[in-house]
């Protein structure tokens, strides 16, 4: 089940526009306009504005696409966090799958050694860490990201869904 978040800024859209100028520099393109925070990016597209949370670049990744209501002074943002993958086109020839497939395999068989000592590499810390009892820190979840990217850095307050 996914889950809604709502969220509200003290202030007009254009308030919230001008925040995001103040805090960062932005990255324009022919589609919109990108703003950068450490691990997030919050892209004004047309009239929405969208929250890149996690690994969210031209790879795809979760983003949080609310709908933007104007309450006065007040702005909310609804909505829910999904994930937005790259563009495929799934209408290639037979030939380009094929050359694709092939292509992949032989990636994956120049990669395997370097993925070899990545593991066993892994393996050595994990057992240093369980000699030395230090614990490996935990990675945020993507409702945490998005509550961080939200609250900590644009300033917005989250409000908990009335039933």
């Amino acid at each position: 089940m996914v889950k809604e978040y709502v969220f509200e800024f003290s202030g007009s859209k254009e308030t919230f526009i001008n925040k995001l100028n103040l805090l960062k520099p932005n990255n324009t393109y022919s589609s919109g306009t990108c703003y950068y925070f450490d691990d997030y990016i919050v892209e004004l597209v047309d009239d929405n504005i969208h929250f890149g949370i996690a690994r969210a670049g031209h790879s795809g990744g979760y983003w949080f696409v609310p709908t933007i209501t104007d309450l006065g002074d007040k702005i909310e943002f609804r909505g829910k966090i999904e994930y937005i993958g790259p563009e495929y086109d799934n209408n290639r020839s037979l030939i380009k799958k094929a050359i694709d497939s092939i292509g992949e395999f032989l990636l994956f068989i120049l990669m395997l050694p370097i993925v070899l000592v990545v593991w066993i590499y892994m393996f050595f810390e994990w057992v240093v860490r369980k000699i030395i009892h230090r614990p490996r820190q935990k990675e945020k979840t993507n409702e945490e990201k998005l509550f961080d990217l939200m609250e900590n850095y644009l300033g917005c307050v989250r409000k908990k869904k009335e039933n």
